[in-house]
């Protein structure tokens, strides 16, 4: 944009900074009354942006100085089951907590305490799931809804990152309910655990082939083959990737998108040059506006290049270029002179030399800082086919 839009922008954001922060600054109350089905309840504990009180003997409550916008506040007491409610707290105002006023709560027991916790599981309020799950594991400890219980506190466990308690508790679960509703769940999060916490893959990998045997029917099957072949991916086991992949691909959807990628780079690494090309070229053609999609024309020009498929890889970088110019890799490098340079390349085992010299000189005229994905100094191999071709060739 010119000098003059810009400073407007700028002008404009500090603008929208400054009124953001007033907002954000600003304070409100809420206030409300909390019953159960016979009246008002004392001493029900109201918590809420960084607040809390205790209702009076007509349970009432007033929690004051709340940051204004959208606010979670909690209603917990022993006897009762808790409750959540989304309020709109506005600056200098007093609200209602609801249309109605009260907050009125349930019975305490096994069924009504499930289903709150699995209302903070959903919102992602995993500590107070921890703290309920324990809460009711100490109350009901011969409950059949035990296996959920330890599936919601296990989950929060995995979503807190701490994946060694998350391992046992999801363990435990599976080992002793197979067959409960949740056991999926659990055995695909315990999976996890190894594989995105605790980085053992080769544990991951037999916990997501526990999935895929004993729950073949679970949704999470696909995900679980397709994050098994990134295990196997990492321990350098390219063929085995290459099978979980290529069974990831037959679920559809956006597991097969991301397991016909992963594949290719599977057959890259193996060294089936022509066939990575192929199935880069066939991701690009299903899925050209992803955000692999330039990293894979990119990828199917190097395996041409590798398959000393000249014309076709010279072809393959062109259209890198030409369709991704502004194609990055995954830590915001740009993608293109790396493909450009490729193309140089190409041109020289065509003996189309002056082209390549040619090349060469635009990517230092384009991009005179340009870097390989690893961050290292791409100009210098550029400088270097530069006096190369000059003193040996041109």
């Amino acid at each position: 944009m010119g000098r003059r839009a810009l400073l407007f922008a700028l002008a404009a954001l500090s603008l929208v900074l400054v009124v953001g922060c007033l907002r954000s600054g600003g304070r409100g109350n809420l206030t409300g009354e909390v019953w159960d089905a016979q009246g008002p309840v004392s001493g029900v504990l109201v918590e809420g942006g960084g607040k809390s009180v205790l209702t009076g003997n007509d349970g009432r409550f007033l929690l004051e100085d709340l940051p204004t916008g959208k606010q979670y506040i909690f209603f917990s007491h022993a006897s009762y089951t808790g409750t959540v409610v989304v309020a709109d707290v506005a600056d200098g105002e007093t609200r209602s907590i609801n249309a109605e006023g009260r907050v009125v709560l349930a019975e305490r027991n096994e069924d009504n305490l499930k289903e709150y916790l699995f209302t903070l599981y959903e919102l992602g309020f995993y500590e107070r799931v921890v703290r309920g799950s324990e809460d009711f594991l100490l109350s009901y400890p011969q409950s059949p809804l035990t296996p959920s219980i330890l599936f919601l506190q296990g989950a929060s466990f995995f979503y807190l990152g701490e994946y060694r308690k998350a391992v046992t508790v999801l363990g435990s679960m599976v080992a002793d309910a197979p067959q409960d509703p949740f056991a999926d769940d659990a055995q695909y999060l315990l999976a996890r655990c190894y594989s995105e916490g605790l980085r053992d893959f080769s544990q991951a990998i037999g916990e997501y082939r526990k999935l895929v045997e004993h729950y073949p029917e679970s949704e999470f099957v696909g995900q679980a083959l397709y994050e098994m072949g990134d295990c196997y991916y990492i321990l350098g086991a390219f063929r085995d990737a290459l099978a979980s992949y290529e069974r990831a691909m037959t679920f559809g959807g956006e597991v097969a998108q991301k397991a016909l990628y992963s594949s290719a780079h599977c057959l890259y690494r193996m060294e089936f040059y022509n066939r990575a090309a192929a199935r880069f070229l066939e991701y690009v053609a299903q899925y050209p506006a992803t955000d692999l999609s330039d990293d894979a024309q990119y990828f199917a020009g190097a395996s041409l290049y590798k398959a000393s498929r000249f014309a076709e890889a010279l072809q393959a970088f062109e259209d890198c270029v030409r369709l991704y110019p502004e194609g990055k890799w995954y830590n915001g490098i740009l993608i293109a002179p790396a493909a450009l340079f490729h193309k140089g390349l190409c041109l020289e085992k065509l003996g189309r030399y002056l082209e390549a010299y040619n090349t060469y000189l635009d990517i230092i005229r384009r991009y005179p800082g340009a870097k390989w994905a690893d961050g290292s100094s791409l100009i210098q191999n550029v400088q270097f086919r530069i006096d190369w071709l000059r003193k040996y060739v041109l």
